[in-house]
């Protein structure tokens, strides 16, 4: 009985496992998928600031741009710049910036140095604080400008100098020969 029960099991195993198990089934709503409307959205346009006597951070980037497009401008184009100038606070500080390039002459930038100085004082502290980094490199190179100058001068005076010290070397030299000949010939008289 023990064999017939356990072969009764194993049979019943056996079609266990060759049946397959019901799964139920659920019924389940697929979404629909609606088409996405696209709307073009423009990037916002980059705000072009304009020179102002102010510190906010546009006018700052503006007027540290226009400094930047001086040092690139030729002369002439320099020169037609400061001609169309009307007279405000804004061009007058672009004037004076304009009169500080490298390129112009000593006394145009020292005298626009002098002026530019003044002006700070009077200008928002932002910008006052961007533009004396012009006025220091401006001063910096004055002050080159004049020792070169001093040394130029001094070097010319010290060519002069050696010039007539050499003039008089040679007619001491003549001198002194004509007195060697001189002595020469009185030896030789003398003999």
């Amino acid at each position: 009985m023990k064999v017939w029960l356990s072969l009764g099991l194993c049979l019943v195993l056996t079609a266990c496992q060759g049946v397959k198990p019901v799964v139920p089934v659920v019924n389940k709503t697929i979404p629909k998928v609606e088409p996405v409307q696209t709307q073009q959205v423009e990037p916002p346009k980059p705000v072009k600031a304009e020179l102002a006597i102010a510190d906010d951070a546009l006018t700052l980037q503006a007027w540290r741009d226009f400094r930047a497009q001086l040092l690139l401008m030729p002369v002439a184009e320099r020169d037609l710049l400061l001609r169309s100038f009307k007279t405000s606070p804004v061009t007058t500080l672009q004037t004076l910036l304009i009169k500080l390039h490298p390129d112009s002459p000593y006394a145009v930038r020292f005298a626009a140095q002098t002026q530019l100085s003044d002006k700070l004082t009077t200008l928002p502290k932002g910008l006052a604080d961007l533009l004396r980094w012009d006025l220091a490199y401006n001063q910096k190179l004055l002050e080159s400008e004049s020792a070169v100058t001093a040394l130029s001068r001094l070097n010319a005076q010290q060519q002069e100098q050696l010039d007539r010290l050499r003039r008089q070397s040679k007619d001491l030299q003549k001198k002194i020969d004509a007195l060697t000949q001189i002595e020469a010939k009185l030896n030789q008289t003398g003999n």
